[in-house]
């Protein structure tokens, strides 16, 4: 999984990814320095499962793929079965040709069915 990562994190304009579960914890990390995984968990479980409340309210299911976009930059959130992958773009990147490998990260990830909490 920590290859996958390493691979992913070479497409331009990314800057570091991890899986991560809906309540915080860190599966896998290859974040870039100056970013915590610590820190990085706590902001992808708040989305993840705010989302995901706020979905399961208008009785929707959970996310599949989700993007969001502040100031530092881009996070995507791609469901894997019990984990997310989770990746950090650069603020400027034009995602297209990125989203293409962060999908191909995440079907190789769900495909390794190691996935444990």
């Amino acid at each position: 999984m920590k290859e996958i990562l390493s691979e992913l994190n070479q497409e331009v304009g990314v800057k570091g990814s991890m899986v991560v579960t809906q309540d915080g914890i860190v599966v896998a990390s290859d974040l870039t320095t100056g970013l915590s995984d610590e820190v990085v968990a706590a902001v992808a479980s708040g989305a993840i499962q705010s989302t995901n409340s706020q979905l399961n309210r208008i009785g929707q299911p959970n996310l599949s793929k989700f993007v969001l976009e502040a100031g530092f930059g881009k996070m995507v959130f791609i469901d894997i079965g019990i984990a997310y992958l989770v990746v950090i773009l650069d603020q400027r990147i034009n995602m297209d040709v990125t989203l293409i490998a962060i999908s191909g990260a995440a079907y190789r990830i769900r495909q390794m069915g190691q996935i444990r909490t």
